[in-house]
């Protein structure tokens, strides 16, 4: 268009510069006609252009007016000032046309016409940026420099006829002109400088990038605060900036919502039609939504590439310039220099424009992190049951650490998909101009490897659709292995689950090996291929025409260049591909996880009526493809009521409950709910925060209502105990909590939400009697509870609730059987008076042990009174069971009631409180009186360790120990001898060009000399491409070593952890350990490992060339090594420290899910799932807080690195320009050294890059190290009993001594008691007496500080503890279980015979139930068992007990959850089946252990008795029998 207007102006005489520019010895002027229409045109042409950019700018920028006193007033000041400039020039040009006709020329008027036009646009733009408060315009900043760099000529023109007067010139139009340069050149440099809003408030850390100038944000000038601070220091969180506003989570989900929202709607609309069509390819993409969400930050990142690519294609043609220029000295100087410096501002534009485009795109990869990971979080809180099943927590965990971040990764290097063929058909058209038709040789060579590229890429696709299904498996295993750990550790089973872990490992070491032999494939065609088109574009191009086709300097080198870029597109292609697999990979997991069921929000109806529950015929199950588990549900509670549900185990208590919830599948029927919800589930869920916001959850703080709320829920003493009360950190599932705390804590938070309706999950099975009745009289019941207004519906197995109920509801088999009053089921004397009476009939015959009815004597006088008055013949059959019993036994019925109601005066037993309220808080958070904690005891989580300063070289070497030394050292030397050959090649084709080119002119040299010169050519590169490949073999080995031992090491340490460490560690902490750093050894780190050893080597390489070729340029290079050495040192310290920061962060993010999914019910049931996405956010912008300042040190880095490789292009092109004369200087040289030169800009770019990468990601390994070395447990003691020991069951306790960690007061003082064989033992003592201390200590959880523990004579200090744990049998408060099958959670070794498991679980009384299963023994059971009822997972952990049977036997109170009956039963199952072993029961309550030979009583850890029940409670002055006193069993 540009020469267009220069004729239609100018006439004939159109030249752009003046006549012979070529062969004048000084740089020629631009033409009159060339300075007034080109270079006056196109800073206004370029304003037109792009001014649409900065008024959508203006458009959507909310900052105020900017400040009066900013440059931007000034700027309108001059803008107005050049205004008058030029008016003045056109009314002289005016003048002159009127006056001077012969000094008038219109080509003057046109420029001065053309510049008016856009300092007038570029004023108004200039005004409406600060009216509009916009503090800094690329495009004004850019159109200033236009205009600057296209008016020099005409300065140059009027400076140089002032000084030299070489030719006259127009003193006003010169002056005028002179004036309006200096002033736009002030008009630019203010452009430098950011404006301030009026209301601009900036925050103390704040990020400063919008705050910047354009300058500064295109050379992330704005960075280098933070660089020079992680200098100085170990950068802390502290230090970090504030998340811009357009980069938080809030901000960015609406609008990827409102896109993804639809397409899984019509998804599910439509298998609701069609069911068949539920397939994977049917599920929505999540591209599209992506897509619709991000489309101008693509288009401004395409925008970029295409301009990048585009510049690209100048270094080769400026080349063939430069070496045309060093073979022809008869070309003027300046010509030379100017090639030069063209291909520095050349090379300086395109790494400005790149970096933009890798900026644009980093973050937009950020902002798919950000609005993925939190739609995954809320699609997690809302999956369905059945949905729930197929996806285990370490699944979803891993959609959101492995999936998300490959579709992040992708953001960067999308555009190649069309970048890269793009490039490829410029760099094949401009060769074909080059080499003519010999390159489509090359071309079909190329294309020949592309299938077997493409057959590695297939077979990558699914080797890493397999790896991810077996890490998916081993983080599930592992998660389930660390929330159980305990359990574990109590059954010695760590040897058994960490070989299973190991085998899944093992499968995925083997898929990595795989990927790794077809990675060293795509590396040697990435090498190979590039170096093979070129050869054979040689050699066909040499035989085409032997005389005229003649390889010169000039044909070679710029042939190379342009091989080159098709190299980089060629290489990226296959990277770009094997990326795009893994992505579509996660793409596919995502899809298919977004697709999934969701919770039925229309299964309940929440509506105004006089009843608050109400369900109508009533269908529910867990899963729409099971039966129904619930089914002919009807009733109706109305406002205010007590419900009391109950049922055997398994009879659908809490389904029942769960379908009021909305958790269950409603197959038919209708759902009422009336007024806002509370839930109170059977296993507490407690969140790792403090005490007071378990407490409040989220709801605001009310001193008087919380006081009422702790007071009644029995807290008031647990807080007084705490060290820092209720401020008090929580661990991770209420760790430091006893069972009955966490239950209390549950119910707290249910009735501090001040709900219309509350469900009760029998919580009172996890407290003591006295507190249950206590919980009962002052929150649940309808006369003294402080929720007497509030609808109740509370399942419980304590029968002495029932008569305080308004309805009580029966049920049997999944339906309701029986409803009414207690009184009015009493008297129907149906299925709930034959429940009653089987539970008594049961008890009597088990005298003496643990009944779930009343604490009173009374209660129990009441029951059967009851129930004699409606069924007269029921007590005589009580009598008739007793009287069955021995005839010491026989009691009349008054002495029977009176001895039933106090030595069975219990709710339910508990399995295991791992201690009392004070006792466990002193285990686990130090002395509480005695010594005064020395850090905040506030906390218990332990902050995670962030690594400072260097990566410490034994962090390097354990990996290459990892590696194998051996291994490590072949390797480099590979690389040294690939290097050399790569030298060696370049040198040779030099000297070949250089000879052709001297045979040409001279006439001399044979054709056959060429053939034989690019064989040996060829030989040289292609040993180069196999040397490669070779290392990547070697390194192949290398990686699947390490990874299996630094793995192994890790998971063998943190087995071997005491149970201390799993309670202050967080379990999101071990597996970020586990999942994303093992994930960064595995694949990150030796790709890393192998891209720097090969960039460094290649610029050492480039580096001897340059040098060899023009020594001269070595000085500017010292000077260069001086600014890069400081450059890195700026860069590596922050970026490392940020890599650590990140990587801190990120555990959070995880912790938080799984606790969340833990806790989803309970989430969904008090309406707080905004919320909790809320936080799941601000846990994500927290990590990014860290994570954007590492991607913008990156850019920071390669912009002043790109500088430093573009000097050296200067300094190689310079110097060869300069020194063109010097003898041994040849063009071959030349165009050797400035081929390598151009490339070196992106090489040291990612050389130090790759360095930096190798350390931020050898962080891996040093935080896998870091738990590889904690201390274990055991003591390292190594003895062996014998194979049958123990055979008695003699216990010797002896001056015994425990402390819980070195400091801190001891727990048990000098404890000494003897336990005969096949005794009973009860273990009593009140809170904080040490019981429970005891029994960790006869397990070793607890080593001992003195004396000893001797079973059957030996010393357990000594004991291998594996043996130890393995030959003593506990059942366990928490019914821990396993995914897997059945035969597996009870027999983890398969030790036992089928025969074995069977007759254990008919003892357990779970012989009908499993045997009803469809696969009996090899039933699959879900994670944590959740596919069982509380009260089955229960029985499961008997059945282990049973199987195990050794001579010693702990029970800390051993059936929670489970109904009277089977209570009943599981008692008299343990009489029976330990009758030979010694049984240690822990007693919370005393009734459950007044059958025992003898009861052990400790006080403040210390025994204070030690004698038969019978002669304690004769001694009215001991502690037992005020203890029994106090609990009303005397």
């Amino acid at each position: 268009m540009l020469p267009l207007v220069r004729e239609l102006v100018c006439g004939s005489d159109s030249e752009l510069l003046e006549p012979g520019w070529k062969n004048r010895s000084h740089l020629p002027h631009v033409t009159n006609c060339g300075q007034h229409t080109d270079f006056s045109t196109i800073p206004t042409f370029f304003l037109c252009i792009f001014s649409p950019v900065l008024i959508y700018a203006l458009r959507h920028t909310h900052n105020a007016k900017l400040q009066s006193f900013s440059p931007v007033s000034l700027r309108i000041l001059l803008g107005g000032l050049l205004v008058l400039d030029l008016i003045a020039t056109i009314i002289y040009s005016l003048y002159l046309y009127l006056n001077k006709p012969s000094m008038f020329d219109v080509v003057h008027l046109y420029g001065d016409l053309v510049q008016f036009g856009g300092v007038c646009l570029a004023l108004l733009l200039t005004v409406a940026c600060k009216n509009r408060g916009l503090i800094t315009s690329g495009v004004i900043t850019l159109y200033w420099l236009i205009v600057i760099i296209c008016g020099a000529p005409e300065l140059r023109y009027y400076l140089s006829g002032f000084v030299y007067n070489v030719y006259p010139v127009d003193l006003c139009k010169a002056t005028l002109y002179i004036i309006s340069y200096g002033i736009s050149f002030l008009e630019l440099f203010l452009c430098c400088f950011a404006d301030r809003p009026t209301n601009l408030y900036k925050k103390e850390n704040s990020c400063p990038e919008y705050t910047a100038s354009f300058i500064n944000q295109l050379t992330f000038q704005w960075f280098t605060e933070l660089a020079v601070l992680g200098n100085k220091k170990s950068l802390e969180k502290e230090d970090l900036w504030d998340l811009n506003e357009r980069d938080k989570a809030e901000n960015l989900i609406p609008s990827f919502m409102n896109n993804l929202t639809p397409g899984i709607e019509n998804y599910r609309r439509r298998i609701k039609i069609h069911p068949e069509e539920a397939i994977p390819k049917n599920h929505p993409s999540i591209f599209g939504p992506l897509f619709k969400t991000y489309k101008f930050s693509l288009i401004g990142g395409a925008t970029f590439k295409l301009m990048f690519d585009m510049i690209q294609f100048f270094a080769p043609h400026l080349l063939k310039q430069l070496i045309k220029f060093i073979e022809d000295k008869t070309q003027p100087l300046w010509i030379g220099v100017s090639i030069v410096c063209i291909m520095f501002l050349s090379s300086l534009l395109q790494s400005m424009v790149v970096h933009q485009y890798y900026h644009t795109m980093f973050r937009l990869g950020m902002h798919v992190r950000s609005v993925l990971t939190s739609a995954v979080y809320a699609k997690a809180l809302n999956l369905s049951n059945e949905a729930k099943k197929g996806k285990s927590t370490g699944e979803i965990v891993n959609l959101m650490s492995v999936d998300i971040q490959k579709i992040q990764d992708m953001a960067p290097t999308m555009m190649l998909f069309w970048s890269a063929p793009l490039q490829i058909i410029l760099a094949i058209f401009f060769l074909w101009r080059l080499l003519g038709v010999a390159v489509l040789a090359g071309f079909f060579g190329l294309l020949a490897v592309l299938p077997l590229n493409g057959l590695i890429v297939s077979q990558m696709r699914k080797g890493h659709a397999e790896q991810m299904k077996y890490k998916d498996e081993r983080i599930k295993m592992m998660s389930e292995i660390l929330n159980g750990m305990k359990v574990l550790k109590l059954y010695a089973w760590e040897r058994s689950m960490e070989k299973m872990v190991l085998e899944i490992r093992e499968k995925e070491l083997r898929v990595l090996r795989k990927l790794s032999y077809l990675n060293a494939g795509i590396i040697f065609s990435f090498v190979c291929a590039p170096f093979l088109v070129s050869i054979v574009s040689f050699v066909v191009y040499v035989l085409i025409d032997p005389e005229n086709n003649i390889l010169t300097p000039e044909i070679c080198f710029v042939a190379l260049s342009l091989f080159d870029i098709l190299k980089m597109p060629l290489a990226l292609v296959a990277m770009v591909y094997a990326e795009a697999v893994q992505c579509a990979v996660g793409n596919t997991r995502l899809k298919e996880f977004f697709a999934a069921d969701e919770m039925d929000s229309q299964s309940i109806t929440y509506e105004k009526s006089e009843s608050s529950i109400e369900i109508k015929n009533g269908r529910f199950s867990w899963s729409s493809t099971e039966d129904a588990t619930l089914h002919n549900i009807s009733l109706n509670v109305k406002r205010g009521q007590l419900v009391a549900i109950v049922g055997r185990v398994g009879s659908g208590k809490s389904s029942l409950l769960h379908a009021l919830l909305g958790e269950m599948n409603k197959m038919a029927g209708q759902v009422h709910v009336n007024g806002s919800v509370a839930y109170v589930p059977q296993q507490a869920w407690i969140q790792n925060m403090s005490l007071r916001n378990n407490i409040l959850f989220n709801k605001p703080y009310d001193p008087e209502d919380y006081d009422r709320v702790v007071k009644n829920c029995e807290l008031k003493e647990d807080l007084a105990n705490l060290p820092a009360g209720d401020s008090t950190e929580i661990g991770e599932k209420g760790i430091n909590l006893s069972g009955g705390q966490k239950q209390r804590v549950s119910l707290a938070r249910a009735v501090y939400q001040n709900p219309d309706i509350v469900f009760f999950d029998d919580p009172l099975s996890a407290v003591d009697s006295h507190v249950g009745k206590h919980i009962f009289e002052n929150v649940i019941s309808s006369a003294t509870g402080c929720l007497a207004t509030k609808t109740r519906i509370l399942v419980t197995h304590g029968l002495t609730y029932l008569k305080h109920c308004d309805k009580v509801i029966v049920l049997k088999d999944g339906t309701i059987s029986e409803m009414g009053t207690y009184q009015q089921l009493i008297n129907n004397n149906g299925a709930f008076s034959e429940f009653l009476e089987e539970f008594l009939i049961n008890e009597s015959r088990a005298r003496g042990r643990a009944v779930s009815i009343g604490q009173e004597d009374g209660e129990v006088d009441e029951i059967l009174r009851d129930l004699g008055q409606a069924s007269p013949g029921i007590l005589q059959r009580l009598e008739s069971h007793l009287s069955q019993g021995s005839e010491s036994e026989r009691k009349s019925e008054r002495d029977f009631r009176l001895e039933f109601s106090r030595e069975n005066s219990r709710k339910s037993v508990l399995l295991h409180s791992p201690s009392t309220k004070h006792e466990e808080t002193e285990a686990l958070l130090g002395s509480l009186v005695e010594e005064k904690p020395s850090k905040d005891v506030t906390t218990l989580i332990e902050k995670e360790t962030v690594e400072t300063g260097n990566v410490k070289f034994e962090i390097y070497l354990a990996y290459f120990r990892a590696i194998g030394i051996p291994l490590t050292l072949l390797f480099f030397f590979a690389y040294v001898a690939s290097s050399i050959l790569g030298v060696l090649s370049n040198f040779y084709l030099a000297e070949l060009s250089d000879k052709e080119k001297a045979s040409a002119e001279t006439g001399n040299g044979t054709r056959n000399d060429v053939k034989m010169q690019l064989g040996v050519y060829a030989v040289l590169g292609i040993g180069q491409s196999l040397v490669v490949c070779v290392s990547s073999i070697i390194l192949t080995f290398g990686i699947v070593r390490a990874s299996k031992r630094l793995h192994a090491d890790l998971l063998g340490n943190i087995m071997k952890s005491p149970m201390a460490f799993f309670d202050v560690t967080p379990i999101g902490r071990m597996l970020n350990r586990l999942g994303k750093d093992i994930e960064a050894i595995d694949r990150t780190l030796p790709d890393v490992l192998r891209h720097m050893v090969m960039t460094v080597f290649s610029v050492i390489s480039t580096l001897v060339v340059i040098m060899w070729t023009t020594p001269w340029a070595g000085l500017m290079f010292a000077f260069l090594a001086v600014v890069y050495y400081l450059i890195l040192r700026f860069y590596i310290s922050t970026s490392r420290q940020l890599k650590r920061l990140e990587s801190a962060s990120r555990s959070p993010i995880y912790s938080h899910f799984q606790e969340s999914i833990q806790g989803a019910s309970s989430i969904r049931a008090f309406g707080v799932v905004d919320q909790f996405i809320e936080q799941s956010q601000q846990r994500v912008d927290d990590y990014l807080v860290a994570y954007y300042p590492s991607i913008v040190a990156n850019r920071w880095l390669a912009v002043r690195l790109e500088m430093v490789g573009n000097l050296i292009v200067l300094s190689a092109a310079g110097a060869a320009v300069y020194f063109r004369d010097s003898p041994g200087l040849s063009a071959g040289l030349v165009g050797l050294s400035v081929s390598m030169a151009l490339n070196i800009t992106q090489t040291l770019n990612w050389a130090v890059r790759m360095t930096s990468e190798l350390e931020t990601n050898i962080v891996a390994v040093e935080r896998i190290k870091e738990y590889t070395i904690t201390p274990t447990e055991g003591n390292n003691s190594k003895a062996l009993a014998s194979p049958n020991w123990p055979e008695r069951g003699e216990i010797s306790i002896k001056n015994f001594s425990i402390r819980y960690r070195p400091g801190l007061e001891l727990v048990l003082h000098g404890v000494t008691a003897h336990v005969e064989p096949s005794e009973k033992i009860g273990i009593v003592g009140r809170t904080g007496a040490g019981k429970s201390s005891l029994t960790l200590a006869l397990f070793r959880i607890i080593e001992a500080d003195g004396g000893c523990i001797e079973i059957d004579g030996t010393n357990i200090a000594n004991l291998q503890l594996e043996q130890l744990r393995s030959r003593l049998t506990i059942v366990p408060q928490d019914p821990v279980l396993f995914s897997g099958t059945m035969r597996m959670n009870l027999d983890p070794f398969s030790a036992y015979s089928d025969f074995q498991v069977w007759e254990a679980l008919r003892n357990a009384h779970l012989e009908d139930f499993v045997s009803s299963l469809d696969d009996k023994l090899q039933h699959h059971i879900s994670e944590g068992g959740e596919n069982l009822s509380v009260g089955q997972r229960q029985l499961i952990c008997l059945a282990r007990a049973l199987l195990r049977k050794t001579k010693v036997l702990v029970l800390d109170e051993a059936a929670a959850a489970v109904d009277v009956e089977t209570d009943s039963l599981i008692q008299k199952t343990i009489r029976e089946q330990f009758k030979e072993c010694t049984v240690l029961t822990i007693a919370h309550r005393l009734n459950t252990v007044l059958d025992s030979d003898r009861l052990l009583v400790l006080d403040k850890g210390r025994v204070a008795e030690f004698d038969t029940p019978k002669n304690l409670l004769a001694n009215q002055e001991g502690i037992f029998y005020s203890m029994a006193k106090d609990a009303n069993v005397v």
